[in-house]
């Protein structure tokens, strides 16, 4: 899908289909993936390693959310699982009946699928991995540039930047409080935003309804949309709740790059502004 503005040229808009929060699809599968990817967008995977060195997408730090796991395994670490052990269980049963067997991916199992498609793009979203061993995987398929890794410690930005300098960082923001979000972008944009090619900021609601939806400030967000254009870099929002006019103000504004939870309303509204 290419879909470009009808105001602001001809960049078209990118998106990323968020995981652990996504309504449409049992996260961090197989499934997951291709459903982003047969969308137009870039499908997002948590990654954390197991106990024989196996990087597998998973959000959280045990199985117990989001897979059919016996209740004696369910608060076990991932790190302290092997990859087999954790095969065993059902990935996708909990989400629906339609997604049963599906299994906890491993990275090189989705890299492979990855290197065969170049116009494909997969965000990486770090929770507990060694980078080395990242990097030496996303070296292996040849993907680099094909990938973008997020996360919320500029130091592991600048770390994979070294080891993979193909590789595009993002650095995410979250906003529940809103004077620790510009905080931090400021000190950010003070390193000249130091290995970094996007931002991606949170958008929680706000607590109480009012004509500008979002807990960040539309200045400040304007704000950063000009710092980050005039360093040749990108910005990214996840706006955790939106309706049409939510997203087309965003649109509006001039940003072009998403994370949502609801990727086939998102290309619905897309296709309406467009039209």
């Amino acid at each position: 899908m290419s879909l470009t503005d009808k105001n602001l040229g001809s960049k078209a808009i990118q998106w990323q289909a968020h995981q652990n929060s996504n309504s449409e699809v049992p996260e961090n599968t197989m499934a997951a993936m291709n459903y982003a990817w047969n969308l137009g967008g870039i499908p997002e995977i948590d990654i954390r390693q197991t106990a024989d060195g196996i990087i597998i997408g998973i959000h959280d730090a045990t199985p117990k959310r989001t897979l059919s796991v016996p209740e004696a395994d369910q608060d076990k670490l991932i790190s302290e699982l092997t990859f087999d052990q954790i095969q065993q269980w059902d990935a996708g049963v909990k989400f629906g009946e339609q997604f049963r067997n599906e299994k906890v991916p491993s990275l090189k199992q989705i890299l492979a699928v990855l290197s065969e498609h170049s116009d494909r793009q997969l965000y990486l979203d770090f929770k507990q991995v060694d980078l080395e061993a990242l990097a030496a995987l996303i070296q292996e398929y040849g993907v680099a540039r094909q990938i973008i890794f997020a996360h919320n410690n500029h130091e592991n930005c600048k770390t994979v930047k070294r080891l993979v300098p193909e590789v595009r960082t993002m650095l995410w923001i979250p906003a529940r409080f809103p004077e620790t979000a510009v905080e931090t972008f400021t000190h950010i944009r003070q390193t000249g935003f130091d290995s970094l090619n996007m931002v991606q900021l949170h958008l929680p609601d706000a607590e109480e309804k009012q004509s500008w939806r979002y807990k960040l400030q539309k200045t400040f967000i304007q704000e950063a949309l000009q710092y980050l254009g005039e360093a040749g870099m990108e910005l990214e929002v996840l706006p955790y709740k939106f309706d049409q006019e939510d997203l087309f103000e965003l649109l509006n504004m001039g940003i072009r790059r998403y994370a949502v939870d609801e990727p086939s309303i998102f290309v619905e509204l897309l296709n309406r502004y467009f039209d």
